[in-house]
């Protein structure tokens, strides 16, 4: 509340001399004093979704209960430049169709007797709907591609037909919907990839075209199949609840025909590519198609490990903004197991990165399942970071592991030495802590398909929560948060409180998203 009083001033003549001087006969009067409530300092919207409704209450002290002696302007400002007068009544009613940026609110009552002007400030933070929360991609009933979002602002929402709905043609073999993330909005991408077309889409509107796509980034000197141009991984994942990454001008892009593309955004100008970077130093001709993973330290992506799915061994890019070619990594006698798995006659089945740190691999471990000939398989703990990637460990994964090698999808648990891995809709753990494997099976979460297991690296990595996404054509796709109990002698699995979602798609994969 501010107090305004009129000062009245008489100068008296003492006479008519040439003396004169101030007899200090001041009278003071009161004035109306407005007392503004109900207009909160902050509000939280959502575009498109969201009308700001204020329903101020006016008390003055000497109004006489008469609401026409007011006159009201709502104004709102934004860094921007935009300056506009949204009412000018006594209550606010309006839709909220602002840029997802900081706004402020001006709200000006003017005392139309006295002159004076009453205020009250408020800063509007505006999101989308899309702003935060678990995006989703997988297959209608139709079986195309189709990506949701299950919005976490204030309440839950479950938005629909976000790919089908965004103007791009009818895709299939959906393969991921996410975010990129980091705090540079010039970098910030929202990529829906299939392996029948990528495509970024608006960020606020969720719209695009077939001219949003990775062909429009690169600057190369090959001729490539445009084709074969849509990216199916991208790297480096989110990595916190707030949207950080782990490599901020880092970015690698993986084609469904295995090339690989990497990015110093800084030094490049923004997310743009030269040529592919899956080949050797010593037949830079050669193009080396890559396996479906990019591997790498989810703390802190430093270099990219990639699997040759032609010689079958793991290569490394290590030079952001310089290097034209992945590096062979030299194997040492008596190490955990060859970089090189010619010689072994295995290949890869299967790659994730975590946040393991076992071996002191401070910003993460990567696994990777592999087979052999025989169709024995084995799990391989590396620390992908670094010129001289660190091997960690090797294990033999035991027959007592029921259906190992007939498994759909797999997940390796960050703080705990568990696999988990489906066969159509059951669902299996394998502890393969050596000496001490054990295996486990969860007849208690039903029969129906499952379609995803991904252990959460995103939002809250130390909560061990194990997401499952299952489908049958009556509830259609279902999403339920579990997390994993910390008794070193038991593998539970427990259900998270209210952490059940139904209605969905089939679910192929989930990501987080933290900003627009």
């Amino acid at each position: 509340m501010k107090l305004y009083k009129y000062t009245l001033l008489l100068l008296s003549l003492a006479g008519l001399g040439s003396c004169s001087k101030d007899l200090g006969n001041y009278e003071y009067h009161d004035i109306n004093e407005v007392t503004i409530t109900g207009v909160n300092k902050t509000y939280t919207l959502r575009r498109g979704f969201d009308t700001l409704r204020i329903n101020p209450t006016i008390l003055g002290t000497m109004d006489e209960s008469d609401p026409s002696r007011y006159q009201f302007r709502w104004i709102l400002r934004n860094t921007t430049g935009f300056l506009d007068t949204i009412g000018e009544e006594r209550n606010l009613v309006y839709p909220i169709v602002l840029e997802p940026i900081p706004h402020d609110l001006y709200y000006r009552v003017t005392d139309k007797k006295t002159g004076v002007e009453w205020r009250s400030n408020s800063v509007l933070t505006i999101s989308t709907p899309f702003s935060r929360g678990l995006l989703l991609m997988g297959e209608d009933d139709q079986g195309y591609a189709e990506a949701e979002m299950l919005s976490m602002l204030s309440d839950t929402l479950h938005l629909k037909h976000l790919l089908s709905e965004s103007g791009l043609p009818r895709l299939r073999e959906p393969v991921s919907f996410l975010h990129t993330g980091g705090n540079l909005d010039s970098y910030l991408k929202l990529w829906a990839l299939t392996k029948t077309g990528s495509y970024y889409l608006d960020r606020i509107t969720m719209k695009a075209t077939t001219n949003n796509n990775f062909s429009k980034s690169l600057f190369m000197s090959e001729q490539i199949d445009p084709e074969t141009l849509h990216p199916i991984a991208v790297a480096p994942q989110i990595r916190t609840a707030a949207g950080a990454i782990s490599a901020t001008f880092y970015r690698v892009m993986l084609t469904k025909a295995g090339d690989l593309f990497a990015c110093f955004l800084l030094i490049n100008g923004g997310d743009f590519y030269n040529n592919p970077i899956n080949r050797v130093a010593t037949a830079q001709q050669v193009r080396i198609p890559a396996a479906p993973y990019l591997l790498y330290s989810t703390g802190d992506m430093t270099t990219v490990m990639w699997y040759d799915t032609q010689n079958q061994r793991f290569l490394n890019y290590n030079g952001f903004g310089s290097a034209t070619a992945s590096t062979v990594l030299a194997d040492v006698a008596g190490s955990a197991f060859p970089w090189n798995q010619a010689q072994s006659g295995r290949s890869l089945v299967y790659a994730e990165n975590t946040r393991n740190t076992d071996g002191g691999s401070t910003n993460g471990n990567s696994f990777a399942i592999m087979k052999d000939a025989g169709n024995a398989h084995y799990v391989y703990k590396f620390y992908a970071s670094g010129a001289a990637p660190a091997k960690r460990a090797a294990y033999t994964i035991l027959p007592i592991a029921t259906d190992f090698a007939k498994a759909d999808h797999y997940a390796f648990s960050s703080n705990r030495s568990v696999i988990f891995y489906s066969v159509g809709g059951k669902l299996y753990a394998y502890d393969y802590n050596p000496g001490n494997e054990r295996f486990y099976q969860f007849p208690e979460i039903g029969a129906d398909e499952i379609t995803m297991l991904k252990f959460d690296t995103q939002i809250d990595y130390l909560a061990n929560s194990l997401y499952i996404g299952t489908y049958n054509s009556t509830t259609k796709g279902t999403l339920r948060r579990f997390t994993l109990g910390t008794n070193p002698n038991v593998v539970d699995l427990l259900p998270a409180a209210k952490s059940t979602w139904s209605g969905l798609v089939k679910i192929k994969d989930i990501n987080w998203r933290a900003v627009n």
